[in-house]
């Protein structure tokens, strides 16, 4: 046994132990950014799509990155296809060191330290996997260039046009080898990419997103809690949701969002309100130019729970605008649903379209026109009714034309009621309540508590608060409120949180 080991070439078993770790790593520690960057692209399997890379640099590594990415979506194949990338760049780096004259120590040495960069650069949400194989189709293309100098001159425009910024890797190798090249070489691409720059220089920061050099960074634990949230939601995983946010001492802004969303959906938002401060519901965001990106990208889900399909549809196209080159396979999928549940076969066509020319989405989109799911035809019930037409997305107005169309609507109902009182504004949460719950009361204890400051501040008649307060304890702990206002051992109320708490500024 020692004797076979003793035979397996020691750049082998470093580079399987090297892949190994990077697997583990990514796998088991950082697997949701992944899925946000599959998400973030729409790739096309038509020859229109394919013929649009020609007129940019670095066209056949963004292609094969592109394509590669889309399978991110799939669980374990992210990992896998980066290892893999990355292992064929330390292999091409390798050949090509080797070409230039190195020893076979250093030449590996120096193809596993870059390699390690690149790898540390996909750390990043908008590091693209065609920067590294930019990276590697370079070095490729430096191991078959003939040793005539000539053609140096002549393949390092083609490597910038196949594999942009690669091309200087492959100047790099060339001026090893031969420097008086290489300086000749660099000028003509240097003066090509200049003429040509409308439509082939890059800016200094696509040199971190766009196939290039990329940029170091440390694991970044924030963004991947919260993908691992917002995915685990998209993916249909409500309890997982619930039970990552749960065991979190203090959740994220954003984490609480997509928390409270599955409550909302659950009925269980009033009950949940208070239990983190300062809770984020969502509503009082709007979209503008200083709108956080995340936020942007989450606000869809909201409106589609809430059921208000042309704010959700607005969501969505803001969000694909603000995406790299404008596409978001996720929105276009959130899109064609808006349209689906809105009964617009034709608009919903549009967006199914171009998903049934990719590989993951096809399948779906082919059946989704078929026949109208149960899932849409519910939606549709809790539409907006009213006039559509807005000039502003003030959540509570939204809210009020989509009870006013279905007053069953308890996720619109929970999340204007819940709004109201984290503003701790009583006096519309009891015009709201009215409003909504007077023909169906909603009993929740949150509710209650909440009417009983606003019946005591009016100093209202027993009868009314008979009428509202249908809960015998809620009264007596009120009583008891009174006697020790602002007592800690009444935190889990809304009593408290309305002496002592502190509401978000909007």
């Amino acid at each position: 046994m020692h004797t076979k080991l003793s035979k397996i070439p020691y750049t082998w078993l470093t580079a399987l132990l090297w892949a190994v770790g990077c697997f583990v790593f990514f796998q088991g520690y950082y697997p949701y950014h992944f899925f946000y960057k599959e998400q973030n692209q729409l790739f096309l399997w038509t020859n229109n799509y394919f013929f649009s890379y020609f007129d940019k640099p670095a066209w056949l590594a963004c292609w094969i990155g592109d394509f590669l990415t889309q399978f991110y979506y799939y669980l374990y194949a992210g990992s896998i296809i980066l290892t893999v990338s990355l292992l064929l760049l330390m292999g091409t780096l390798y050949a090509a060191f080797r070409k230039t004259g190195q020893k076979k120590g250093w030449a590996f040495a120096i193809a596993v330290v870059l390699t390690t960069l690149e790898a540390i650069c996909h750390l990043r949400y908008d590091f693209g996997l065609s920067s590294t194989y930019a990276a590697a189709g370079a070095a490729l293309l430096f191991c078959h260039t003939p040793r005539k100098n000539f053609w140096i001159a002549i393949l390092t425009p083609l490597a910038y046009w196949l594999f942009g910024y690669g091309a200087w890797l492959y100047l790099l190798f060339t001026a090893i080898r031969s420097w008086k090249w290489a300086l000749p070489s660099g000028i003509v691409t240097a003066v090509m990419v200049y003429m040509l720059k409308g439509a082939f220089l890059l800016t200094t920061g696509q040199l971190y997103s766009y196939p290039g050099i990329g940029k170091l960074t440390m694991p970044n634990w924030y963004l991947e809690k919260l993908f691992q949230v917002d995915d685990e939601y998209y993916f249909g995983n409500w309890n997982k949701v619930v039970s990552l946010v749960e065991e979190e001492e203090s959740p994220t802004p954003e984490m609480l969002f997509f928390y409270n969303l599955v409550k909302a959906q659950q009925g269980q938002l009033p009950e949940v309100l208070l239990n983190y401060q300062p809770n984020v519901l969502g509503t009082f965001y709007q979209i503008g130019p200083d709108t956080p990106m995340l936020t942007i990208k989450n606000m869809n889900e909201l409106y589609y729970a809430l059921g208000d399909m042309t704010f959700c549809e607005r969501a969505a196209l803001m969000a694909c605008v603000f995406s790299p080159n404008n596409r978001n396979n996720r929105m276009v999928k959130r899109l064609a649903e808006c349209n689906l549940v809105k009964g617009d076969t034709a608009a919903a066509q549009k967006y199914l379209g171009l998903l049934e020319h990719t590989f993951v989405w096809g399948n779906w989109a082919k059946n989704a026109n078929a026949k109208r799911n149960k899932h849409y035809a519910e939606k549709a019930l809790f539409m907006n009714q009213q006039d559509t037409i807005s000039v502003s997305d003030n959540a509570h107005f939204i809210m009020m034309q989509l009870l006013d169309s279905n007053p069953k609507n308890e996720v619109a109902l929970d999340y204007i009621l819940c709004s109201n009182l984290l503003l701790k504004d009583v006096k519309n949460f009891k015009r709201d309540y009215d409003r909504y719950c007077s023909d169906s009361p909603r009993i929740r204890r949150l509710y209650q508590e909440a009417l009983c400051i606003w019946l005591a501040a009016s100093e209202a008649s027993q009868e009314d608060w008979q009428q509202y307060i249908k809960d015998p304890n809620v009264l007596q702990r009120f009583m008891q409120y009174n006697q020790q206002r602002g007592s800690a051992q009444f935190r889990d109320t809304y009593w408290y949180y309305y002496d002592k708490g502190k509401a978000p500024k909007i």
